[in-house]
């Protein structure tokens, strides 16, 4: 009698596995490049062939769930929620900051903005049903329930990434600046859905993830923002956001949950954004790496700069000889220092700069509209890894950061 009831037990396990392994494969398939450009680039493909994948696991074939992990499932999805409106405001709000704000590229009218939904949802709801199935199956029916976990954590990430855009790439430089904008986000974003997912169920991964599509294939204007900003939001929010879920998971049955955790993980968030922010120029000094030695001995390659920003005339007429200034020049920003100022007889001034390390001054003359700040701090080699990055770029003399 055991026997049968362990064959019996054997066979349903295999059974699980089977509809996971189909499961798995269908998103596999919907990421090889001639079906997704060739079928589900038609009209309406997409939703068809996800619906489809939705009613096979609602109708077709048995349910299976993750046990209770002994998390509140509503607490959770407030988390998404608020997490996903976390996301956007801090896109958004930078955008804001260093205006970067563009028109949206997507079809925004009313009829644009529903097949938007649809694309959106059918194609969301299928990938976080199938998760959820391979995460209760490996939970179920097999011993290592973490590597099964992982595994299918890594198909969605590959699945999602661009491999055929990854192809076309050839500088090292682009290389990491895709994968820091969008490979490195893709990987972070999976995570926390698969966090979502292991301790809540499909739900909270659904309206996090779909809030965030609607506002970016929804909105009129949407944040265009530098790959260094999108990336550190993108990296670093979903990094935080997943350690904070699992924490309060952690503490659910305990009587006092720690106010201070909490404190520290906003800290933590708001520290980050700041951070962000500073590095892009939101606040009145930003930093830069200077990639020359135009500058030596006083800045040597490697080392970054703070400039205080000038945007008022009278500011930019008080600078006198011997500042060192960070200007435009044609598509790249230069620090070097002013050699002479020179006034006409109007009373307009103008600039003659010269790099310390360079034998002559700079051919062309500054004018007030091309300089950026001046510099009022330099902090040595903390921009190394920048200028190995651009080691095999050409720069021109004097050259701080490219625009």
């Amino acid at each position: 009698m055991k026997k049968k009831y362990r064959k019996k037990l054997l066979n349903s396990d295999r059974k699980y596995k089977v509809y996971t392994f189909f499961l798995l494969l269908s998103i596999i398939l919907s990421a090889l490049p001639f079906f997704k450009t060739k079928i589900l680039s038609l009209p309406f493909a997409a939703p068809i062939y996800w619906g489809l994948i939705i009613c096979i696991i609602y109708f077709c074939i048995p349910a299976i769930n993750m046990p209770n992990k002994n998390f509140i499932n509503g607490s959770l999805l407030g988390y998404a929620v608020s997490g996903a409106i976390i996301f956007v405001a801090l896109e958004f709000l930078s955008a804001v900051f260093m205006k970067k704000l563009e028109a949206s590229p997507y079809d925004i009218s009313i009829i644009g903005i529903l097949l938007n939904i649809l694309n959106i949802f059918s194609q969301l709801v299928a990938k976080e049903m199938i998760r959820a199935y391979a995460f209760a199956t490996a939970y179920k029916t097999m011993k290592y329930r973490r590597i099964a976990i992982v595994i299918t954590t890594l198909i969605m990430i590959l699945t999602d990434i661009n491999f055929a855009k990854l192809h076309t790439i050839s500088q090292d430089r682009d290389l990491f600046i895709y994968c820091i904008k969008n490979v490195a986000p893709l990987i972070t974003k999976n995570v926390l859905m698969s966090t979502f997912v292991f301790y809540g169920g499909i739900l909270p991964s659904i309206v996090y993830i779909g809030i965030i599509e609607l506002f970016q294939k929804c909105f009129p204007v949407l944040p265009e923002l530098p790959w260094i900003v999108e990336g550190a939001i993108g990296i670093a929010f979903p990094s935080m956001y997943m350690t904070y879920i699992m924490d309060r998971s952690n503490n659910q049955g305990k009587t006092v949950v720690s106010q201070k955790e909490n404190i520290l993980y906003l800290i933590s968030l708001f520290s980050a954004t700041m951070f962000s922010w500073f590095c892009v120029g939101v606040f009145p000094v930003y930093p830069s790496v200077i990639l020359t030695g135009s500058m030596e001995p006083l800045i040597y390659p490697g080392d970054v700069v703070l400039i205080e920003k000038m945007k008022e005339e009278k500011d930019i007429y008080n600078l006198s000889k011997g500042d060192i200034i960070n200007f435009k020049r044609e598509d790249i920003t230069i620090t070097h220092r002013i050699k002479e100022v020179i006034t006409d007889e109007a009373g307009n001034k103008s600039f003659e700069t010269k790099g310390d390390n360079n034998k002559t001054a700079d051919g062309i003359i500054v004018q007030p509209n091309d300089v950026k700040g001046i510099i009022v701090k330099v902090v040595p080699k903390v921009g190394l890894p920048v200028l190995i990055l651009k080691e095999q770029d050409e720069v021109p003399e004097g050259v701080v950061d490219e625009k």
